[in-house]
């Protein structure tokens, strides 16, 4: 947001606000995202749920995977 101004200068002093100003701004920036890396307690609590789902989820795959191939390997021997 470009201000303009009436003359051709830019002073000092306007520089130096402009600069705390932004600084201002970069704090709020930093103070918002480290409020968002550090989730409320419902969110990190289904997170958690979340990842035992993923978990069992894994693990009924892999058992699936193994009777799959038990039975595979019970034909082929059979034949």
């Amino acid at each position: 947001m470009a201000e303009e101004t009436t003359g051709g200068r830019i002073t000092q002093a306007q520089v130096y606000e402009k600069l705390l100003e932004i600084n201002s701004v970069q704090i709020e920036m930093v103070a918002e995202i480290r409020r968002r890396k550090h989730p409320p307690e419902k969110v990190a609590e289904l997170d958690n749920r979340l990842g035992k789902v993923e978990l069992i989820a894994k693990l009924v795959y892999g058992v699936y995977g193994a009777v799959i191939t038990a039975i595979a390997l019970a034909v082929t021997r059979s034949l």
